[in-house]
């Protein structure tokens, strides 16, 4: 199950929290939840906050695209 989904102005945003993607196992975990998730709300975009990281990237799944992203970069982005 995912961690958030949130209306924003009318449209909503699916987002992930978690820790790391570095273990390949949570990392599969979180991109499957937000594949399944995307195709039952029938959003094309999503995003995966984490804690520790510096970088942002974007992964293509299935259903559309997974934007990863640091948890301060996504809080910065908010303001």
């Amino acid at each position: 199950m995912n961690d958030f989904v949130v209306e924003l102005g009318g449209s909503r945003r699916l987002i992930e929290v978690c820790e790391s993607l570095v273990d390949p196992r949570t990392r599969k975990r979180e991109v499957l939840a937000l594949r399944d998730a995307m195709a039952e709300l029938s959003l094309d975009t999503a995003e995966i906050v984490v804690r520790s990281g510096t970088t942002s990237e974007e992964i293509e799944a299935e259903t559309g695209t997974i934007r990863v992203v640091p948890a301060w970069r996504f809080l910065l982005d908010l303001s």
